[in-house]
């Protein structure tokens, strides 16, 4: 609950940091803008993203995105930055991973934005990867959970369990949320994510949004109770789990 009263008659600069998780399925300036403006709220959303990418990579000014998001932040000021990211990298790098969102942390508080890390998700079952990143889905997600709480944290930003309400869906089994790579979010995973990003950003229970992302009514209303649940309710780190960034 640590977002403010959102004004709605006050336009919000919004910017998304992060890789094909982010960037797939227009999710910021199709699902997350939609989300936001059935639910009253002004908003400007824009994206700096690159498939594969790295968030050191985007701290980087030596790099092309690098320089991109120094000259964003240093030109423009945003209410709410949210960054994502390489799907596997908190788990097999972690280093890496704190390092990035420490750099990126620091302009973000320059420019006097809210910080948060969007969460992703575990790979699905019977994608390569998900052996050497956490055996199941389940556990997978867990790690990044933990991970992205950490270093979260640590620098003074919130949190956005969009991996949290992925699991919830792919476990109930009657939506498909994953691409068929295995991976990728397929659009109604888009749909998810955006979800879950509008609740934790303006802390308004999604279940009240009318707009469904063209996934129909009934598959919205359970993204929307998943989002909801990702948000609003506890979602615990076992203690096997937890971990500390230095």
């Amino acid at each position: 609950a640590a977002a403010p009263l959102r004004d709605k008659e006050t336009e919000l600069n919004i910017l998304f940091i992060g890789n094909s998780f982010t960037f797939y399925n227009n999710m910021p300036t199709k699902y997350f803008k939609n989300i936001c403006g059935s639910a009253g709220y002004n908003v400007k959303v824009e994206a700096i993203t690159k498939g594969g990418h790295y968030l050191a990579e985007f701290a980087d000014t030596s790099d092309e995105y690098g320089k991109q998001v120094d000259k964003a932040l240093k030109n423009k000021k945003y209410d709410v930055v949210i960054l994502q990211e390489q799907s596997g990298c908190p788990i097999a790098n972690p280093k890496k991973f704190y390092g990035g969102v420490r750099d990126l942390a620091k302009k973000v508080k320059d420019n006097g934005a809210e910080l948060y890390l969007y969460e992703t998700w575990g790979y699905k079952e019977g994608y390569s990867k998900l052996i050497s990143h956490g055996g199941t889905t389940k556990n997978m997600e867990m790690k990044l959970r933990a991970a992205y709480t950490a270093i979260a944290e640590e620098v003074g930003a919130e949190v956005i369990l969009a991996g949290v309400a992925m699991l919830d869906i792919h476990t109930q089994g009657k939506i498909d949320v994953y691409k068929s790579d295995l991976f990728h979010p397929s659009p109604k995973g888009s749909a998810l994510v955006a979800y879950t990003i509008f609740a934790k950003v303006f802390m308004h229970d999604p279940r009240t949004v009318k707009y469904t992302c063209g996934v129909g009514e009934s598959n919205s209303a359970a993204m929307k109770e998943a989002a909801y649940k990702a948000v609003f309710e506890e979602q615990p780190i076992p203690d096997e789990y937890k971990i500390k960034t230095k």
